[in-house]
């Protein structure tokens, strides 16, 4: 009796012993998947970003390449120029800028007479004399250059001879008429099943143009690459250019009425 009492007294002590590492290996085994948990997470969040710093990067690369392209773009008309020519167009806008400033000023000077009442018989003379030429309903002549345009084929369109225009108009141009019409603001051109019609009227092969204005400035503006004279040649059609130091144009229009603007009065 007194042998066995000691062996179950040994055996409750020994359990304890037993069922220790058994706990501290639960514990660790509780930290051991917290630490995987964050580390999953973690991992995920590091890819995210770096998902999102991916995309931020290919977008600024993007916004760059089309900054690029459009600049590339807008320089695509002037690449093909020599220096003589962007010289040259360098010198005709600043020219035409100078010229607009001093119109400009007349005409300040002019609406600034007229307003304070004052009859200087000159200042109405000439005011009167530049809205004819503006509205084309008085003839004109001056410096200018000739052009002749020949379109056998028809392959002209009114598409063409609109952008001629253009050009003539930020060369300088101060009267201009094609064909006996003469051209002002409210002036078309339109496509039809007969030919162009210009202001109504129809106008026919060799198209003449008569205009008013630096012959220097108009001849080079006209005729550069990818100008005017080059679609019409590219349309199929024949152009040649005269300079002459008096170019007349006798066709006028009737100014029209105006049918929505009205003039502001100035405030005191």
């Amino acid at each position: 009796m007194s042998m066995r009492s000691p062996e179950s007294g040994s055996h409750r002590a020994e359990r304890p012993a037993r069922d220790a590492p058994r706990q501290r290996t639960a514990g660790r085994e509780k930290p051991s998947g917290s630490t995987m948990s964050v580390s999953i997470d973690g991992g995920r969040r590091g890819y995210t970003m770096r998902a999102r710093l991916l995309i931020g990067a290919m977008c600024v690369l993007l916004g760059f390449a089309i900054v690029a392209q459009v600049r590339e773009t807008q320089d695509d008309q002037f690449a093909g120029l020599r220096q003589d020519d962007l010289v040259r167009l360098l010198d005709e806008v600043t020219q035409r800028n100078e010229q607009l400033t001093e119109e400009a000023e007349e005409l300040a000077r002019n609406r600034d007479g007229l307003l304070s009442g004052s009859n200087d018989r000159a200042v109405q003379e000439d005011l009167a004399d530049l809205l004819g030429i503006l509205s084309g309903t008085v003839p004109v002549e001056g410096p200018g250059v000739v052009v002749r345009i020949d379109d056998e084929d028809g392959d002209v369109s009114a598409a063409l001879m609109v952008h001629m225009l253009q050009e003539m108009r930020n060369a300088g141009a101060e009267a201009i008429a094609v064909s006996d019409e003469r051209l002002t603001v409210s002036s078309d051109f339109v496509d039809t099943v007969d030919g162009i019609t210009v202001n109504g009227t129809l106008i026919e092969s060799p198209y003449e143009w008569r205009v008013i204005g630096d012959a220097d400035t108009l001849s080079v503006a006209l005729d550069i690459p990818g100008g005017a004279f080059a679609r019409m040649r590219t349309a199929g059609a024949e152009v040649t250019m005269a300079e002459r130091e008096l170019v007349q144009i006798t066709s006028v229009r009737e100014a029209p009425e105006p049918e929505y603007a009205q003039p502001v009065e100035a405030d005191d």
